[in-house]
């Protein structure tokens, strides 16, 4: 009996061994056709960004997924293709440098003209079926004085289910985003 047991678990175990493993999904920003055309036009202003900062939760490769309350999933198969911080910085650079045609927009730590900081705290799907952005955006002079201070939060309806729906809603909402953005930029020009 004791022998049938063990011969019954050792199945079991590798009928679980043999199941076909569960597969990762990598996702990434791309911006798409949803930038505007770039004008080509003499730079007479530079735009100095600083790195997009995160809420520690979002510093992980995994997708964010928000369950009912404030309990918070982390999709281990649902990953972004790089880190997330590093696709912002890179959709803000391109989106910014063609939404502001006659500006510079350098990442290089150059120190001439205004500077934007942007911090994320959400940049997740939510369990009613929307993608949630917030975090706050500053426009800071050469100084480190501040000229604006916004707050941003966009809760946007996913059209459909998947983590594929939700990556494009939250990249529509940052491209939604740095429209608001560059239309400030200049009005202080």
């Amino acid at each position: 009996m004791k022998k049938q047991m063990m011969a019954l678990a050792l199945l079991g175990l590798l009928a679980g061994c043999s199941s076909a493993p569960t597969q990762l999904h990598y996702y990434s920003l791309d911006a798409e056709a949803q930038q505007p055309a770039a004008v080509v036009a003499q730079p007479q202003h530079q735009l100095v960004l600083k790195p997009v900062s995160l809420s520690g939760q979002l510093d992980r490769m995994s997708l964010v997924y928000q369950l009912e309350g404030k309990e918070l999933h982390f999709a281990e198969y649902h990953r972004w293709a790089g880190s997330l911080d590093a696709q912002l910085d890179q959709l803000t650079l391109n989106g910014l440098s063609s939404r502001l045609p006659g500006w510079v927009v350098r990442q290089d730590g150059a120190r001439k003209g205004p500077v934007l900081t942007i911090s994320v705290e959400r940049f997740q799907g939510r369990h009613d079926g929307r993608a949630v952005l917030s975090g706050r955006w500053r426009l800071l002079t050469e100084e480190g004085t501040v000229l604006r201070d916004v707050p941003f939060q966009q809760v946007r309806v996913l059209p459909a289910d998947g983590y594929g729906t939700l990556v494009s809603e939250l990249g529509a909402g940052w491209q939604q985003l740095l429209d608001q953005i560059a239309a400030e930029v200049r009005k202080g020009a």
